[in-house]
């Protein structure tokens, strides 16, 4: 790989130093009263510097907290994937209970409060859970379908619980309580992500594709039924709808039955 230019290393260098200074600014004076001008002044350059980097506000807080570059945890889930369950517990917990606040920390707290207040941050902050969630989600079932773990519950209810395990310790360190141990929570893990047994493990790999498969053929199918009752509701007959779906009109028929019994 070519080595940078000096006119590439000057910008890495001002981006890094307006994303310090937004850190500092934003955790000392609060998201909605600090400005672009403040943090710029900080960081010793000018405003336009900041707009040469940041497309707004929302966007430089979103890189000091860490969050426009989430992606990156994805990389790090599923290279986590391919440990047996019992070291991925123990990473997990490591990463849970040695997080270190710092001021991103009490920042992102902040910004919890007034993403209440704006519609736009609070988008922002939901995309970052999502990812976050999403990056979990696939690293479970990347080490479920690799026979190494054998969750007790369903991924998604899986991820959910380890972001709040996050949130909920962040709040207590904000407020100087003690977290959990790190033997506790890679014990809770431990149980959650629970190890498919040895001899087994290709046995479970195979019916982890087959869960996984009927998963999605649930999924499919309820969106099939949906699409189905959105175009019966149109107007479109049974026979044109059965055209469609590759089913026989009769199936059709049972399908909007069971759509209205759901009460969909």
């Amino acid at each position: 790989m070519p080595a940078r230019s000096r006119a590439e290393r000057d910008a890495r260098t001002t981006r890094d130093a307006l994303i310090e200074a937004a850190v500092a600014e934003f955790s000392s004076k609060g998201f909605e009263a600090a400005t672009l001008a403040s943090v710029a002044e900080r960081a010793g350059v000018t405003t336009g510097a900041v707009y040469a980097h940041f497309r707004s506000k929302l966007d430089l807080l979103l890189e000091a907290l860490g969050l426009g570059t989430a992606d990156r945890f994805l990389d790090v889930a599923l290279g986590a994937a391919r440990a047996p369950a019992e070291e991925l517990a123990d990473e997990l917990a490591r990463g849970l209970v040695h997080a270190p606040m710092g001021r991103r920390g009490v920042l992102l707290l902040d910004v919890i409060v007034f993403a209440r207040r704006d519609a736009e941050v609070a988008e922002a902050l939901a995309r970052m859970v999502a990812t976050h969630r999403g990056a979990f989600l696939r690293m479970t079932q990347a080490g479920v379908e690799a026979g190494l773990i054998d969750p007790r519950l369903p991924h998604e209810e899986l991820a959910r619980l380890v972001l709040a395990l996050a949130f909920g310790m962040m709040v207590q360190r904000a407020l100087g309580e003690g977290v959990a141990s790190e033997t506790a929570v890679s014990h809770l893990a431990g149980l959650l992500l629970r190890p498919a047994p040895q001899a087994a493990r290709e046995r479970e790999a195979h019916l982890a594709r087959v869960v996984a498969c009927a998963a999605d053929a649930r999924r499919a199918q309820a969106g099939l039924q949906e699409s189905v009752a959105a175009a019966a509701a149109a107007g479109h007959s049974l026979r044109r709808l059965g055209e469609a779906a590759g089913l026989s009109h009769e199936r059709i028929r049972v399908m909007l039955a069971d759509h209205a019994a759901s009460g969909s």
